[in-house]
């Protein structure tokens, strides 16, 4: 017959409660605190738990017509980041819709001629902002306006 082993009370109570935590590595960097003639003989370690990442959810609403626009960026889910998106458009105009959202991206808005407008997507913000003028351009269109452009990383 096996013994069964039973850990002590407040390990059980750790591991319970770190078992849904995340694990975050410690960053280290050491400096020399102490010189003898001109070497090095003792260093200083200073550790960090860096914070934790932020929500990466981003979206750009824009009106066609009236050319308002509202962002949003660092939100937990897209569809709070749209919604936050056409809550700041809707003070500006009526006619918002969402053009693009992203996560852990960046997002660019361009108006064409008339009521046309072009969204564009990127690692950077210059990408997206590239991406949304080259689909405008391939368009055909004679006009190509950077409307507003976001990150959200």
């Amino acid at each position: 017959m096996r013994a069964r082993q039973v850990l002590p009370p407040a390990l059980g109570v750790f591991l319970l409660l770190s078992a849904g935590t995340p694990v975050r590595a410690q960053v280290c960097t050491s400096t020399c605190s102490n010189y003898v003639q001109g070497q090095c003989v003792e260093y200083t370690q200073r550790c960090e738990t860096p914070p934790p990442p932020q929500p990466g959810y981003g979206a750009i609403a824009y009106g066609r017509t009236s050319k308002a626009w509202g962002d949003s960026y660092h939100w937990d889910s897209r569809a709070k980041a749209e919604s936050v998106a056409m809550s700041n458009c809707a003070q500006r105009a009526q006619d918002c819709e969402v053009m693009v959202w992203f996560e852990f991206k960046c997002g660019a808005v361009v108006s064409g001629a008339g009521t046309t407008a072009f969204w564009g997507l990127g690692d950077g913000i210059g990408a997206a902002r590239g991406d949304a003028l080259n689909k405008c351009k391939k368009a055909g269109s004679k006009v190509c306006d950077l409307q507003v452009s976001e990150c959200s990383r």
